[in-house]
């Protein structure tokens, strides 16, 4: 067993704990992380930061802060541990808290999609939808394959009324694959076609009133 470890990669341990983390084992993510903590292997910063992620979907919110104020402690300027405790804190409902650490991200890394993104889901739980929107816009600038920003930027846009915004952006979601990836294609249509039903009664309201 000894021998085994001694001839492992330095990142094994890390690299396995992504790989379970992503197959959604977190328990056993974290495992792997701690190994690789406990030998203090690879970049330890990233290492406390996956270990804080897989941690808050086990909803071990304390024990994942600890983790990514580890991450911190080791790299003060980690765009992605500002981006890790934004999320925690926006499952915890702490929106303006988590748009600061989000906002803190964006300063350090500014082409930071993932954090636009994350951002933009807190302005909207706020009801902030203009910085929502723009938060999206700017997200998808930096990354059009984040399928997610193409979902939530047309329902945002639903939300607001703009109908051929939201048609374009849920056609493209829909378009890319974005609704088999995450397991919501059929709901994701109809809501689509409800959305085409009611522009085109709108067209045909605003035709009658020029009538």
């Amino acid at each position: 067993m000894g021998s085994a470890r001694m001839n492992r990669p330095p990142d094994s341990y890390f690299e396995r704990g992504l790989a379970l983390l992503e197959a959604g084992d977190y328990d056993g993510a974290v495992a792997q992380f701690d190994s690789a903590i406990k030998l203090g292997l690879g970049d330890l910063a990233a290492v406390h930061v996956w270990r804080g992620e897989a941690l808050m979907l086990l909803g071990q919110y304390e024990a994942a802060e600890q983790s990514i104020h580890n991450a911190l402690r080791e790299q003060p300027y980690l765009a992605q541990a500002y981006l890790a405790r934004g999320k925690l804190l926006q499952r915890q409902n702490q929106r303006d808290k988590a748009i600061a650490d989000l906002s803190a991200s964006l300063q350090i890394e500014p082409n930071y999609a993932e954090a636009c993104y994350a951002r933009a889901q807190c302005y909207e739980d706020l009801r902030r939808f203009s910085e929502a929107e723009a938060d999206l816009t700017r997200a998808l600038e930096l990354n059009p394959d984040l399928l997610p920003a193409w979902e939530a930027r047309g329902r945002l846009r639903a939300r607001r009324f703009e109908l051929d915004g939201a048609v374009s952006d849920l056609s493209h979601y829909l378009r890319s694959g974005g609704g088999r990836l995450h397991d919501n294609h059929s709901e994701t249509q109809g809501y689509l076609l409800i959305l085409r039903v009611w522009r085109l009664l709108w067209r045909v309201v605003r035709l009658g009133r020029r009538g």
